[in-house]
């Protein structure tokens, strides 16, 4: 009797696999045209981010233009977020749509900026990074399916976010360098706990694009709750102290509870609404839902960075040690 449940189970599974991966690839038959807009644009943003470089407010202006090219990126995300639940009730004001696509225009043009901006600045791999990551956004979310696109905004916003960590005061500072004590070493779950999130983010993206069910999205979010709980709290008790460290586990685990808070919210009130309704509460609720969860995702980053920067491995400081020694 146990065998049939078992095969139904491995069928859902099976097809929500297989809408996943038609829905990632399936050109958007909805999305606004950017191609001749961006074209248009990257020359001279490319112009302009040279102008800006030349002149001499590199070091200046660098960090709040970064931190307005996040801030504009993230409300692009929450417009997206709009539109998306908008159309799930249709009708769907044009002018929703309309704000989303030249918000993200404008944010397009400041982001290839800040790219140039970046590689004038010595900073090359940074510049190049976001330079790709704004490119490939705009072309796959173009000619691929709106999932691609929700995905790829998210992870750009990551990256404005890094561009801001490193553009600012505190980092110029230098690192504060401590050991790596105890286990699970956080070098380790520095390395591998972005990922987890990101696999979280295109869950969400998939439930919401109706590419996959909510169970996968549930089932992914108590997994990523604890990784994170286990991160943020491994990353303060042995730090309490260090400046970098404790506020970058502050700001993921404040960020990563409000979330998942949020997602609560948002599928209690979708449950109560009316059939093929989107009443302001699921609208503001999944907003927020969202929102939040790219802002995790460039949370979980910046902490991952932090470690990567700040904290080394014992064997590290045994090398450095035994010269001073032997001397």
């Amino acid at each position: 009797m146990g065998k049939w449940p078992r095969l139904n189970a491995v069928r859902a599974v099976s097809a929500d696999l297989q809408r996943f991966q038609t829905a990632l690839f399936v050109p958007s038959k909805n999305g606004p045209s950017m191609s001749k807009q961006l074209i248009l644009a990257v020359p001279f943003a490319f112009l302009f981010g040279g102008a800006v470089a030349v002149a001499g407010h590199v070091k200046r202006w660098l960090h709040p233009f970064a931190v307005i090219v996040a801030a504009l990126t993230f409300t692009t995300i929450m417009l997206g977020a709009w539109v998306t639940s908008a159309r799930a009730a249709p009708p769907i004001s044009p002018f929703i749509e309309q704000v989303h696509s030249w918000v993200g225009r404008i944010a397009a043009v400041l982001i290839v900026v800040l790219a140039v901006w970046l590689v004038a600045a010595q900073r090359r791999g940074l510049g190049l990074a976001l330079l790709a990551a704004a490119l490939g956004e705009t072309a796959l979310g173009e000619f691929l399916a709106p999932i691609t696109h929700a995905i790829l905004a998210q992870v750009l916003f990551a990256v404005t976010a890094i561009a801001a960590l490193c553009t600012s005061h505190g980092w110029q500072l230098g690192p504060e360098v401590v050991m790596d004590q105890g286990w699970p070493s956080l070098r380790s779950m520095a390395a591998v706990m972005p990922a987890f999130v990101l696999a979280q983010v295109m869950l969400g993206v998939a439930f919401r694009h109706k590419a996959m069910g909510l169970t996968w999205h549930i089932v992914g979010a108590m997994l990523v709750v604890l990784l994170v709980l286990l991160f943020g709290m491994c990353t303060m008790q042995p730090y309490p102290k260090h400046r970098a460290l404790r506020s970058s586990a502050i700001a993921l685990l404040s960020v990563a509870l409000a979330q998942v808070l949020l997602g609560i919210a948002a599928i209690t009130t979708e449950t109560l609404a009316p059939e093929n309704t989107a009443p302001p509460s699921v609208i503001i609720s999944t907003i927020g839902h969202v929102a939040l969860g790219a802002a995790t995702l460039a949370a979980s980053l910046v902490l991952a960075i932090q470690i990567r920067r700040n904290v080394q491995r014992p064997s590290q400081e045994t090398e450095e040690n035994e010269p001073a020694a032997s001397a």
